[in-house]
């Protein structure tokens, strides 16, 4: 949708990632393999899938998803940013800027949306939670509560 403004409108897009480093290595994987990660990133991500499966066998198991490395986590937003900006840039949306940042995702979005002196804010929703088909996530409510701005999230 995004991009679908910037081409109408001759607007500029500013991508940001918060990074994903709380997600699991359940979640990080299929999404490394979706964005085309390098082979290294991949397999690692791999190893810590096959150690937390391996910990359910355990006495005292249960499911664990082991922490993704940080140097991953930030491998992983560098694509999804760089994803976004070529599927802009091949539309002819020119003046694609990207950042990855770290923090909290609301109050990140909304420090960007103040200093780039933004006319509106996209954004994808998904909730995180037991009930997360139903509800909007968290963050994309609360950006849409604080923003200064138009909000607009897209499902």
């Amino acid at each position: 949708m995004a991009i679908d403004l910037a081409e109408k409108y001759e607007a500029e897009i500013i991508v940001l990632h918060v990074r994903l480093g709380s997600q699991s290595v359940f979640d990080m994987l299929p999404l490394a393999e979706k964005l085309q990660a390098d082979a290294a990133v991949i397999e690692k991500l791999k190893e810590l899938y096959d150690a937390s499966i391996e910990t359910v066998s355990t006495p005292y198991g249960g499911m664990v998803s082991l922490p993704v490395p940080d140097n991953i986590v930030q491998v992983i937003g560098k694509l999804i940013c760089a994803k976004a900006k070529l599927l802009a840039e091949a539309r002819g949306v020119t003046g694609v800027r990207t950042y990855v940042v770290d923090g909290s995702p609301v109050e990140r979005i909304l420090t960007a949306e103040e200093r780039e002196n933004a006319d509106m804010i996209v954004m994808g929703s998904r909730g995180l939670g037991k009930w997360g088909d139903l509800f909007m996530g968290s963050v994309s409510h609360n950006v849409s509560h604080l923003s200064k701005g138009t909000c607009v999230t897209v499902k």
